[in-house]
């Protein structure tokens, strides 16, 4: 009996060293005491609702269609404005980056405008395209094409120059070497740029939302907030995450499949 319990010990020391260890217990550590302090009360008790009724919440909006026509929008904006961004931010890091003269005029000026909050010029895009998704989707677009173009011109930048090389004296046209050339070596930083991209996407598109919008999960979170709803926001910012996790988990599985040979090398720029 002593040893079968050594042995479970030993069991858990391992894995609890492990990095997914100490998320776990992490985590666990967080919902304790969050949990403690909404059942005592003893710091600020309505900002702190108990666990149990913030996933009593939750598991509400999961087995009810009432948050259906708002996920549906966010969902919309969010899955468009990456959409939108991949659509224009690969193709022209890749051109942007063909050319060192390009690549240091442009890339400058990218970085300028990325730090710029996108928020900022969302009642640009209200003047356009109103107050429903659209608006919403542009500005999540916009957060989204600077992560993945900058992340393009990262992987050009550190393109052999030998490989062009080969690919014109064979006689390949433009489109055959960003294709079979700039593509295969850069599918790394691209994967990188768009998991941040995603990231992007998420925070512009339900930013916007906070500030005018008919519906969509940010709409729910502030009209929440209004009525001082707590359990039922924190409920959605739950959800929220546990969304963007497993979208990101997904792309990172996508890509492990697609390229397993980069998986073997761990290359870090393939798994940010």
């Amino acid at each position: 009996m002593a040893q079968s319990r050594k042995k479970t010990g030993a069991f858990f020391a391992a894995h609890v060293q492990t990095p997914l260890g100490v998320r776990a217990l992490t985590l666990l550590l967080v919902i304790m005491v969050w949990e403690l302090i909404g059942r005592t009360g003893i710091l600020f008790a309505e900002l702190f609702p108990p666990i149990s009724e913030i996933l009593q919440s939750l598991w509400r909006y999961l087995t009810t269609p009432l948050m259906l026509p708002h996920l549906e929008a966010s969902l919309y904006e969010v899955g468009g404005a990456l959409a939108l961004a991949t659509l224009f931010g690969i193709p022209l890091g890749i051109v942007w980056g063909s050319r060192s003269s390009w690549m240091q005029v442009v890339e400058p000026l990218i970085l300028y405008a990325a730090v710029v909050p996108k928020i900022v010029i969302f009642p640009v895009f209200i003047l356009f395209l109103g107050i429903g998704v659209q608006s919403k989707l542009a500005v999540g677009a916009i957060a989204a094409f600077f992560p993945i173009s900058l992340l393009t011109l990262a992987g050009m930048r550190e393109v052999k120059r030998v490989y062009v090389d080969v690919a014109h004296s064979i006689g390949a046209n433009p489109y055959q070497i960003a294709s079979r050339v700039y593509l295969p070596a850069i599918a790394g930083q691209i994967f990188t740029g768009l998991r941040i991209g995603m990231g992007a996407a998420v925070t512009g598109a339900l930013l916007a939302e906070t500030k005018i919008a008919k519906a969509g999960l940010g709409f729910m979170i502030v009209e929440y907030y209004g009525q001082f709803r707590i359990a039922d926001m924190y409920a959605l910012l739950l959800f929220i995450f546990i969304l963007a996790a497993l979208a990101n988990w997904a792309m990172k599985t996508l890509f492990a499949r697609l390229s397993p040979g980069a998986r073997a090398n761990q290359d870090s720029g393939m798994y940010f």
